[in-house]
């Protein structure tokens, strides 16, 4: 049976599931999503006059998540297969993981401890090769607080990202962080701290002969920090600061740059919200290069009658690539609307409209992006 029949297949069977977890106790619950897309993407390897193709994905999911407890626990896997139209592409097939771990567990209530780790595999384009590549990233991350004395306390972070490639013309990419910060608690749902922090890096080329391309970093970063319900209508984490990176091993370079982020979300009213997500920093390329990246994104969405909802989001990114020096900078800006009907927490139809535009210093990194896509998913 291909593919597409077999997503059909599932597809109708899905309509024929009872409403209810596929399993559940007093304290564990089994949660099935079945999600379905169609669409046009008008550059699959975002590049300067890119292939298009139509496409069609499924995405079946597993949620096992504890229920009645203080302790948040969470462990969710699937799968995303897509195919395309266009017979020079070949079908993708993305496998996922992810487990979380928090106590206390509660709205707006900042967890003493929190765990998370993810894999996944993916097939997204990559600019640096003109094609979609496969990628393995591991996420792992974690953090922890300890009381001083009043509302005074410590809370350290740390995380490892790991990037493999299928190519021999890219480089994987391993990072590791550590943060330890000095906390005020204004109340029990919001913080503010002042930390410190370092990074380690190494961009490793998967051909051995690029030794020019064997890079190591290492970065020091001081952030202050505000993390919770900042006001009765906005709730998030935003931080700001500066940071320098060292760069040794196949060139030799330093970066001060400045650091900062935001993950912002304001409820004007329970209709209306506005989310605001923004970073600047740096990072390594999967050619070798280093990479200073500011990204501001900015969306919109408003209830309009019960079940029905649209989404307006609109994003800038500034980012340029260096070696001993500047090597190119890129200016992108997205524009997208989403229009989806929520009966329930169970069923969700979307339809996406996004258009991106990139300008560079190299015409090949230039182009125009448009996908259009329906997704329908349901929970059981």
């Amino acid at each position: 049976m291909s593919r597409l029949a077999l997503f059909a297949l599932c597809l109708m069977s899905s309509a024929t599931i009872a409403f209810g977890s596929l399993w559940e106790s007093q304290d564990w619950a089994l949660l099935g999503t079945l999600s379905g897309t169609v669409g046009y993407d008008s550059n699959l390897t975002l590049l300067h006059n890119g292939p298009s193709s139509y496409f069609i994905s499924e995405n079946p999911s597993l949620t096992f998540s504890r229920t009645n407890s203080d302790t948040d626990v969470e462990i969710n896997g699937g799968v995303t297969e897509m195919e395309f139209f266009s017979r020079g592409q070949s079908a993708e097939t993305d496998p996922y993981f992810n487990a979380s771990l928090a106590y206390p567990n509660g709205d707006n209530i900042i967890p003493v401890y929190k765990l998370n780790a993810s894999w996944q595999r993916t097939s997204q384009p990559n600019e640096f090769v003109g094609e979609r590549v496969e990628n393995n990233q591991i996420n792992v991350s974690g953090q922890g607080y300890i009381t001083l004395t009043g509302k005074l306390g410590i809370r350290g972070t740390a995380e490892i990202d790991s990037s493999k490639f299928d190519s021999i013309e890219l480089n994987d990419i391993l990072h590791g962080s550590a943060f330890i910060g000095l906390t005020y608690l204004r109340n029990p749902m919001s913080e503010l701290s002042l930390n410190v922090g370092a990074g380690l890096g190494h961009s490793v080329p998967n051909d051995p002969a690029n030794t020019g391309e064997n890079v190591h970093s290492t970065e020091y970063d001081f952030t202050a920090r505000i993390t919770g319900q900042i006001s009765d209508k906005i709730s998030g984490t935003a931080y700001g600061g500066f940071g320098v990176v060292d760069y040794a091993g196949g060139y030799t370079n330093r970066n001060y740059i400045p650091v900062a982020g935001a993950d912002l979300t304001w409820g004007l009213d329970p209709r209306q919200t506005i989310v605001l997500a923004a970073y600047s920093g740096a990072a390594n390329s999967p050619d070798g290069t280093a990479v200073d990246t500011s990204h501001a994104f900015l969306s919109y969405t408003d209830v309009v009658i019960s079940g029905w909802q649209y989404t307006i989001r609109v994003g800038s990114t500034y980012s340029e690539f260096s070696r001993q020096t500047v090597e190119r900078r890129d200016n992108s800006f997205d524009y997208g609307v989403e229009i989806a009907y929520i009966p329930s927490k169970r069923f969700r139809l979307a339809l996406d409209l996004n258009y991106s535009r990139r300008s560079s210093d190299i015409p090949v990194f230039q182009f125009d992006h448009d996908v259009i896509s329906l997704t329908v998913s349901y929970s059981f």
